[in-house]
Protein backbone atom coordinates (compact mmCIF):
# COMPACT_ATOMS: atom_id res chain seq x y z
CA UNK A 1 0.00 0.00 0.00
CA UNK A 2 1.07 3.45 -1.03
CA UNK A 3 1.01 6.55 0.93
CA UNK A 4 -1.90 8.11 -1.39
CA UNK A 5 -3.73 4.60 -0.59
CA UNK A 6 -2.91 5.09 2.98
CA UNK A 7 -4.51 8.79 3.05
CA UNK A 8 -7.69 7.16 1.02
CA UNK A 9 -7.87 4.37 4.09
CA UNK A 10 -8.15 6.36 6.73
CA UNK A 11 -10.14 9.23 5.22
CA UNK A 12 -12.44 6.48 4.55
CA UNK A 13 -12.33 5.02 7.91
CA UNK A 14 -12.57 8.63 9.75
CA UNK A 15 -15.74 9.27 7.61
CA UNK A 16 -17.62 5.70 8.05
CA UNK A 17 -19.39 7.51 11.54
CA UNK A 18 -17.11 10.51 12.68
CA UNK A 19 -17.70 13.80 11.41
CA UNK A 20 -15.73 17.28 12.34
CA UNK A 21 -18.27 19.51 14.04
CA UNK A 22 -19.90 16.30 15.74
CA UNK A 23 -21.13 17.44 19.45
CA UNK A 24 -19.23 16.82 22.47
CA UNK A 25 -16.49 17.77 25.48
CA UNK A 26 -13.39 17.59 24.13
CA UNK A 27 -9.67 18.55 26.12
CA UNK A 28 -6.51 19.12 24.55
CA UNK A 29 -2.86 21.06 24.51
CA UNK A 30 0.33 21.61 22.63
CA UNK A 31 2.75 23.98 21.89
CA UNK A 32 4.82 26.76 20.02
CA UNK A 33 6.25 30.13 19.01
CA UNK A 34 4.73 33.04 20.78
CA UNK A 35 5.69 36.55 19.18
CA UNK A 36 6.06 39.83 20.95
CA UNK A 37 5.16 43.22 19.15
CA UNK A 38 3.25 46.65 19.67
CA UNK A 39 6.00 49.08 19.02
CA UNK A 40 7.91 49.29 22.50
CA UNK A 41 11.01 51.62 20.79
CA UNK A 42 7.72 53.82 20.24
CA UNK A 43 6.51 54.23 23.61
CA UNK A 44 10.13 54.14 25.61
CA UNK A 45 10.43 57.44 22.52
CA UNK A 46 7.29 59.12 24.07
CA UNK A 47 7.70 58.35 27.65
CA UNK A 48 11.27 59.92 27.50
CA UNK A 49 9.94 62.96 25.75
CA UNK A 50 8.01 63.90 28.73
CA UNK A 51 11.18 63.66 30.51
CA UNK A 52 13.31 66.23 30.16
CA UNK A 53 15.90 65.30 32.21
CA UNK A 54 16.78 61.98 30.96
CA UNK A 55 17.66 61.41 27.17
CA UNK A 56 17.35 58.09 25.15
CA UNK A 57 20.08 56.74 23.56
CA UNK A 58 18.98 53.77 21.80
CA UNK A 59 16.46 51.24 22.42
CA UNK A 60 15.00 47.78 21.16
CA UNK A 61 13.16 44.82 21.67
CA UNK A 62 16.21 42.48 21.71
CA UNK A 63 14.11 39.38 21.53
CA UNK A 64 10.53 39.19 20.69
CA UNK A 65 9.80 35.78 20.37
CA UNK A 66 9.81 32.58 22.76
CA UNK A 67 8.20 29.10 23.21
CA UNK A 68 4.77 29.05 23.98
CA UNK A 69 2.72 26.13 25.41
CA UNK A 70 -0.98 25.84 25.87
CA UNK A 71 -4.00 23.48 27.71
CA UNK A 72 -7.34 24.03 26.81
CA UNK A 73 -11.04 22.48 27.17
CA UNK A 74 -14.22 22.88 25.29
CA UNK A 75 -17.84 21.46 24.19
CA UNK A 76 -19.10 21.72 20.31
CA UNK A 77 -23.02 22.49 20.61
CA UNK A 78 -23.04 20.57 17.04
CA UNK A 79 -24.41 23.61 14.88
CA UNK A 80 -21.07 24.64 14.62
CA UNK A 81 -21.04 26.61 17.99
CA UNK A 82 -18.97 25.88 20.91
CA UNK A 83 -17.03 27.07 23.97
CA UNK A 84 -13.16 26.82 24.67
CA UNK A 85 -11.34 27.57 28.07
CA UNK A 86 -7.80 28.12 27.90
CA UNK A 87 -4.64 28.88 29.39
CA UNK A 88 -1.32 29.69 27.53
CA UNK A 89 1.97 30.44 28.44
CA UNK A 90 3.34 33.06 26.40
CA UNK A 91 6.95 32.99 27.25
CA UNK A 92 9.20 35.35 27.32
CA UNK A 93 10.59 38.86 25.57
CA UNK A 94 13.51 40.83 26.37
CA UNK A 95 14.33 44.09 25.95
CA UNK A 96 17.20 46.67 25.94
CA UNK A 97 17.75 50.78 26.46
CA UNK A 98 20.47 52.91 26.81
CA UNK A 99 19.86 56.17 28.17
CA UNK A 100 21.80 59.28 29.52
CA UNK A 101 21.22 61.91 32.07
CA UNK A 102 20.67 65.12 30.97
CA UNK A 103 23.11 67.99 33.15
CA UNK A 104 24.89 71.00 32.42
CA UNK A 105 27.15 71.11 35.57
CA UNK A 106 28.44 68.06 35.27
CA UNK A 107 29.57 64.90 32.93
CA UNK A 108 26.19 63.24 32.02
CA UNK A 109 26.11 59.45 33.85
CA UNK A 110 24.53 57.28 31.57
CA UNK A 111 22.70 53.45 32.14
CA UNK A 112 22.52 50.57 30.19
CA UNK A 113 18.84 48.39 31.20
CA UNK A 114 18.23 45.00 30.22
CA UNK A 115 14.58 43.79 30.78
CA UNK A 116 12.75 40.75 30.40
CA UNK A 117 8.90 40.42 30.55
CA UNK A 118 6.81 36.72 31.34
CA UNK A 119 3.27 36.75 30.18
CA UNK A 120 0.52 34.40 30.31
CA UNK A 121 -3.24 34.30 29.74
CA UNK A 122 -6.31 32.69 30.71
CA UNK A 123 -9.58 32.94 29.71
CA UNK A 124 -13.09 32.01 27.72
CA UNK A 125 -13.61 31.78 24.09
CA UNK A 126 -16.81 31.25 21.58
CA UNK A 127 -16.07 30.02 18.17
CA UNK A 128 -17.88 28.56 15.27
CA UNK A 129 -16.65 25.71 13.17
CA UNK A 130 -17.19 25.19 9.42
CA UNK A 131 -17.15 21.29 8.28
CA UNK A 132 -15.29 21.25 5.11
CA UNK A 133 -15.00 17.01 4.77
CA UNK A 134 -16.19 14.62 7.66
CA UNK A 135 -12.38 14.83 8.74
CA UNK A 136 -11.72 18.39 8.02
CA UNK A 137 -12.51 21.76 9.44
CA UNK A 138 -11.66 25.11 10.29
CA UNK A 139 -13.03 27.77 12.95
CA UNK A 140 -12.37 31.42 14.30
CA UNK A 141 -12.74 31.98 17.98
CA UNK A 142 -13.30 35.50 19.96
CA UNK A 143 -13.12 35.84 23.62
CA UNK A 144 -11.71 37.52 27.30
CA UNK A 145 -8.50 36.61 28.65
CA UNK A 146 -7.02 37.49 32.12
CA UNK A 147 -3.64 38.35 31.02
CA UNK A 148 -0.72 38.66 33.74
CA UNK A 149 2.63 40.40 32.27
CA UNK A 150 6.19 40.68 34.53
CA UNK A 151 8.68 42.97 34.08
CA UNK A 152 12.52 42.07 35.60
CA UNK A 153 14.81 45.16 34.74
CA UNK A 154 18.15 44.83 35.43
CA UNK A 155 21.20 47.76 35.47
CA UNK A 156 24.03 46.78 33.35
CA UNK A 157 26.08 50.10 33.99
CA UNK A 158 27.84 51.08 37.50
CA UNK A 159 25.28 53.86 37.73
CA UNK A 160 23.10 53.73 40.16
CA UNK A 161 20.08 52.70 38.79
CA UNK A 162 18.30 50.17 40.89
CA UNK A 163 17.34 46.61 39.43
CA UNK A 164 13.58 46.23 40.07
CA UNK A 165 10.56 43.90 39.40
CA UNK A 166 6.72 44.73 39.13
CA UNK A 167 3.36 42.54 37.24
CA UNK A 168 0.22 44.24 35.79
CA UNK A 169 -2.87 41.76 35.28
CA UNK A 170 -5.44 43.02 32.81
CA UNK A 171 -8.48 42.02 30.90
CA UNK A 172 -7.59 41.64 27.12
CA UNK A 173 -9.44 40.51 23.92
CA UNK A 174 -8.54 37.29 21.96
CA UNK A 175 -8.98 36.07 18.75
CA UNK A 176 -8.09 32.82 17.09
CA UNK A 177 -7.98 31.21 13.93
CA UNK A 178 -8.22 26.94 13.90
CA UNK A 179 -7.57 24.35 11.03
CA UNK A 180 -8.64 20.84 12.61
CA UNK A 181 -8.31 17.02 11.10
CA UNK A 182 -10.30 14.65 12.74
CA UNK A 183 -7.26 11.86 12.58
CA UNK A 184 -9.42 9.28 14.44
CA UNK A 185 -12.95 9.48 15.81
CA UNK A 186 -11.24 10.67 19.69
CA UNK A 187 -8.39 12.27 18.28
CA UNK A 188 -8.14 15.97 16.53
CA UNK A 189 -5.10 17.26 15.02
CA UNK A 190 -4.79 21.08 15.35
CA UNK A 191 -2.83 23.90 13.94
CA UNK A 192 -3.79 27.41 15.89
CA UNK A 193 -3.34 30.40 15.22
CA UNK A 194 -3.98 32.67 18.38
CA UNK A 195 -4.15 36.73 19.13
CA UNK A 196 -4.05 39.09 22.78
CA UNK A 197 -4.06 42.46 22.37
CA UNK A 198 -2.80 45.31 24.71
CA UNK A 199 -1.01 43.09 27.42
CA UNK A 200 0.79 44.84 29.93
CA UNK A 201 0.91 49.21 30.16
CA UNK A 202 2.65 51.43 28.06
CA UNK A 203 6.58 52.60 28.62
CA UNK A 204 6.67 54.56 31.74
CA UNK A 205 8.26 55.46 34.65
CA UNK A 206 5.70 55.08 37.62
CA UNK A 207 5.93 52.33 40.24
CA UNK A 208 2.81 50.60 38.58
CA UNK A 209 4.25 50.58 34.64
CA UNK A 210 5.04 47.25 33.15
CA UNK A 211 7.36 49.36 30.69
CA UNK A 212 5.78 47.78 27.87
CA UNK A 213 2.57 46.95 26.48
CA UNK A 214 2.39 44.48 23.93
CA UNK A 215 0.29 42.18 21.15
CA UNK A 216 1.17 38.57 21.42
CA UNK A 217 0.53 36.00 18.48
CA UNK A 218 1.07 32.35 18.67
CA UNK A 219 1.12 29.82 16.65
CA UNK A 220 0.69 26.28 18.40
CA UNK A 221 0.05 23.07 16.97
CA UNK A 222 -2.05 21.05 19.35
CA UNK A 223 -3.96 17.68 20.02
CA UNK A 224 -7.23 17.21 21.30
CA UNK A 225 -8.95 13.95 23.01
CA UNK A 226 -13.26 13.55 22.35
CA UNK A 227 -15.14 12.27 25.16
CA UNK A 228 -17.67 9.14 24.77
CA UNK A 229 -15.85 8.17 20.77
Amino acid sequence: MNMKQAIMVLGLGVSSGAFAADPGFYVGGGGGQAKYSGGLVGQMEDAFARRPTLELRSAELADDSDGAWKLFAGYRFGNGFGLEASFVDLGSAASRYHAQVVSILQPSPDFLLDGRYDAEAYGLSAFYEWEFSPALSASVRAGVFKASLDYFQHNSTIYEYPDFAYGNDDTVPGFGLGLNWRVTPSIDLRLDYDRYQGIGKRFGFEAEDTNGRFDIGVTSLNLAYRFGR
